[in-house]
């Protein structure tokens, strides 16, 4: 399937970028990360992310991709749960 470059460069800009990951925290839902992005000069739309969260979902076990479908949407680390990259930068018991 094919993303939208954006998305590939805003994931990255999380990564690398200590004060566009500081903004996720405040995310609650895939439409705020969505208008986060946007609002850095990241386009691309609500369907696009979705697609990307579920493909990048669909390679963990069920298991571990019901954790974080369960996982409480105000808590700071939940945006950076949605995505593979984003989970890695969590430490152990966040």
């Amino acid at each position: 399937m094919n993303y939208s470059q954006y998305i590939d460069e805003f994931v990255q800009a999380v990564i690398y970028d200590h004060s566009v990951a500081t903004g996720l925290k405040a995310c609650e839902s895939n439409q705020q990360i969505v208008d986060y992005a946007f609002s850095l000069g990241y386009s691309f739309t609500h369907s696009e992310w979705s697609d990307y969260v579920e493909a990048d979902w669909l390679l963990l076990p069920a298991p571990q991709s019901d954790l974080i479908r369960a996982a409480d949407v105000t808590h700071w680390s939940w945006a950076f749960r949605q995505v593979s990259s984003w989970r890695a930068m969590l430490m152990e018991g966040a």
